[in-house]
């Protein structure tokens, strides 16, 4: 296969330009105004959300999860305890999160560390879920080889109709507890506007950086 340059794959981008005087002073705060404008205007999963993980060895790792809940004690996800991501935060609680509206220009990075939320918090999170994600949830070895597909979901469709899927000890909640953000808006000619949050003491600290 030949080698494909996409030097000429680009997209103008014409927002408006984002100030440090329409930034609010709290970074939850300004994340909720966008998030808010993207649920009106974007068309798929405003909650969809990139985490990136590193295990011992350092090397990243990321994929696509969605965002539960947030507060101001963080940001909550689900997932298998004993997946890649799983057994990554286990072992560095160190992760990031990466939010992409492409409709309006914008993204969000999250920086922070993450634990486990309470069981209680999990079941009912996994109580209120369709039959078939509880039932799937229960059978996946996630991130590990399948060898029948056909077998698997099967398998998942029996126990969704049996009804007896309780949450298991290994699936359940984490919280990224923020650290740092970075806001950033899309720009003409790539003059894009970028603001970081960093904890000062109780306070934050915005700052610009260069596009």
């Amino acid at each position: 296969m030949k080698e494909k340059r996409l030097y000429h794959m680009r997209k103008d981008y014409s927002p408006s330009p984002l100030k440090e005087s329409l930034l609010s002073p709290h970074p939850l705060s300004q994340f909720e105004k966008w998030f808010d404008e993207a649920r009106e205007s974007e068309k798929y999963e405003v909650n969809a959300m990139i985490l990136s993980t590193c295990g011992d060895d350092g090397a990243p790792s990321s994929r696509v999860v969605l965002l539960k809940k947030y507060s101001p004690e963080g940001y909550v996800f689900f997932t298998n305890y004993e997946s890649k991501k799983g057994d990554d935060m286990e072992r560095n609680p160190k992760a990031a999160l990466l939010f992409y509206w492409p409709g309006s220009m914008r993204q969000i990075r999250i920086e922070g560390q993450v634990s486990r939320i309470p069981s209680a918090e999990s079941d009912e999170y996994f109580s209120s879920r369709p039959a078939e994600s509880r039932a799937s949830a229960i059978l996946s070895k996630q991130s590990r080889p399948l060898d029948d597909k056909e077998a698997f979901d099967q398998r998942v469709q029996t126990l969704a109709a049996e009804g007896n899927t309780e949450r298991p000890p290994y699936w359940g909640g984490y919280i990224l507890n923020p650290l740092y953000y970075e806001f950033w808006q899309g720009a003409t000619g790539r003059t894009h506007d970028r603001f970081t949050y960093t904890k000062d003491g109780d306070n934050w600290k915005i700052t610009r950086l260069f596009p």
